[in-house]
């Protein structure tokens, strides 16, 4: 058996989420789709969004072949219609919502000298408002349930500053805050809210810095940046979100969970 097999038994046997449904954005692939898998073996009904239509609809045809409970919506997070359309479908369609993994989110790296307006408002209306509108557009349908959790993705470019990532730093630093205020603002509905903060992991998110460098090269990088020496894995960071999620962190909100091998304790 792979080793791969041996974590969805692992998980299958956990079964945290058995008729609770999920909403996952940026799920078609790395962190989001990890995830979106892991609440998906651990017995939920999982909902997918996400503004690549063909990644998503691969993303949702390995779930349903897995024998997994999957709906979707292709969606670009940063627009307020097409946000509350797309989680009011999923409320409707499955009788509420009880988890939201609002992950959805972009890296477009400049210092501030070689920043462009259009691309700051595009890093900060995804990170930031996408966010916003996720968990407002939620919030009825958590209600519905009787309460939930939410889980942000932040990142730990939100707790230490990083040359050259002004419009990415900042937003993630907003999200990272926005759980407080939103844990605070929704205790009183029943729903926690916390952030998970991911380091260096090893998605296509990464793709356009190690873009040109060796296995070797990106080895030694990773080394010196990470006192653990290697990256992270997607799986790693949706077992951080899972257990965010759950029942077994129900006395913990307002929290930023990092998942990073140690770069922010250096």
């Amino acid at each position: 058996m792979s080793e791969q097999s041996v974590k969805m038994v692992v998980w299958m046997r956990m079964a945290r989420f058995v008729d609770k449904v999920v909403v996952v954005t940026g799920a078609a692939r790395g962190i989001g789709f990890a995830s979106a898998q892991r609440f998906a073996v651990e017995g939920a009904t999982v909902c997918l969004a996400d503004v690549d239509e063909d990644r998503l609809e691969a993303a949702v045809a390995v779930l349903a072949e897995a024998g997994h409970t999957v709906d979707a919506a292709t969606v670009d997070v940063s627009g307020e219609a097409a946000v509350e359309a797309a989680i009011n479908g999923f409320g409707e369609r499955h009788g509420g919502i009880d988890v939201v993994h609002a992950h959805a989110g972009v890296l477009l790296p400049a210092a501030v000298g070689d920043e462009t307006l259009d691309r700051w408002e595009r890093t900060l209306s995804v990170n930031v408002t996408g966010v916003f509108l996720t968990v407002r557009a939620a919030l009825p349908q958590l209600r519905r349930r009787g309460g939930g959790a939410v889980v942000l993705t932040g990142s730990t470019a939100g707790i230490v500053a990083e040359p050259e990532f002004l419009a990415y730093c900042t937003s993630k630093a907003a999200v990272n805050h926005m759980a407080r205020q939103l844990a605070l603002d929704l205790v009183g509905d029943g729903i926690r809210v916390n952030a998970v903060c991911p380091g260096w992991i090893d998605t296509m998110f990464n793709d356009q810095f190690i873009a040109g460098m060796s296995a070797a090269e990106v080895a030694t990088a990773v080394s010196d940046l990470v006192p653990m020496g290697r990256q992270g894995s997607a799986d790693e960071v949706a077992a951080a979100v899972a257990f965010l999620a759950s029942d077994d962190a129900s006395y913990i909100t307002g929290h930023t969970l990092v998942v990073d091998g140690g770069i922010t304790i250096r």
